[in-house]
């Protein structure tokens, strides 16, 4: 008699941004796709409101960090962001210059378990969440204790130790 293998599940953790058009509205219905493309929704931040970083904009982000509980591997879900974020209006340049710019939606794969990545595709944990206030203190609030695989520290530590003073606010009511 054989048994059917449970599929591993992998909890990956994301941050969601926009900064153009209706930004609750596009963050919300990011969400519910990826819900519907990769698994299960397992935890979600408050909403913040957060100062664009790398560049200049009238216009701040909306921000919310996420985990997912999915049987897809990284780099499934990551297509999975890509083209979610596509057809939420993301344009990518083609020249890869303007890296920092406005967007509609903005998907970062932060972290998926406790691993390690490194392809040319995909690098996990994400390499400058580190330096990144707007994406700490969201993950603060939904996983304080989840120690970074590469730095060894907790993300409460993290955030702690951070030099990025740009304002990351928590927004009561959105």
């Amino acid at each position: 008699m054989t048994r059917n293998k449970e599929a591993k599940l992998n909890r990956i953790t994301v941050l969601f941004g926009s900064n153009q058009g209706e930004r609750r509205r596009l963050i919300e219905e990011a969400v519910s796709l990826l819900i519907r493309r990769t698994g299960k929704l397992h935890l979600i931040s408050s909403w913040y409101e957060t100062s664009p970083w790398g560049f200049e904009s009238d216009t701040p982000f909306l921000n919310r960090a996420a985990v997912f509980d999915t049987a897809l591997s990284p780099h499934v879900f990551l297509e999975a962001s890509l083209k979610t974020e596509e057809e939420l209006g993301r344009i990518r340049p083609l020249n890869g210059h303007d890296r920092y710019t406005d967007r509609t939606i903005d998907i970062d794969l932060l972290f998926c378990n406790d691993e390690i990545v490194e392809t040319p595709s995909l690098i996990l944990p994400h390499p400058r969440m580190a330096e990144r206030s707007f994406v700490l203190i969201p993950l603060v609030e939904i996983m304080p204790g989840f120690i970074h695989p590469v730095y060894g520290k907790t993300i409460r530590e993290l955030a702690g130790d951070c030099r990025d003073t740009l304002p990351v606010t928590r927004l009561a009511q959105f």
